[in-house]
């Protein structure tokens, strides 16, 4: 059977599970949690295991570590913990959109302006 394009077919490697995370059984970040929202940091991904080069691909843009764990198709401790280590290795940085600054502040005033008139 084809799957739509755009969603992958699950890793048939034979690397056990608690290989890919170093035999961790829980992250060194105890906030992680799967509403938890991380984003890629320019980093050289040849130097990480295909399984982790997959994850940073993945997080060009945000995404939660749910997220994350539907498209690998791994077990959502597992994708925790790789992300805990691609955290730790500065390939990850954890928060949400919403921590952008912005930095148009005509936009903001603007808008406050706005909010005043009412």
């Amino acid at each position: 059977m084809t799957e739509p394009s755009g969603v992958s077919e699950p890793d048939d490697t034979l690397v056990p599970l608690y290989v890919l995370v170093g035999g961790r059984t829980s992250p060194r970040n105890s906030n992680l949690d799967l509403a938890t929202q991380v984003v890629a940091l320019p980093v050289d991904t040849s130097r990480l295991e295909p399984e982790y080069q997959d994850i940073v691909d993945r997080c060009r843009t945000w995404k939660s570590i749910a997220e994350i764990s539907a498209h690998l198709h791994r077990p959502l401790n597992i994708t925790k913990l790789m992300v805990d280590v691609l955290v730790e290795q500065d390939a990850l940085r954890i928060g949400t959109p919403a921590q952008h600054r912005i930095t148009d502040y005509r936009l903001l005033e603007t808008v406050l302006a706005g909010l005043k008139a009412l």
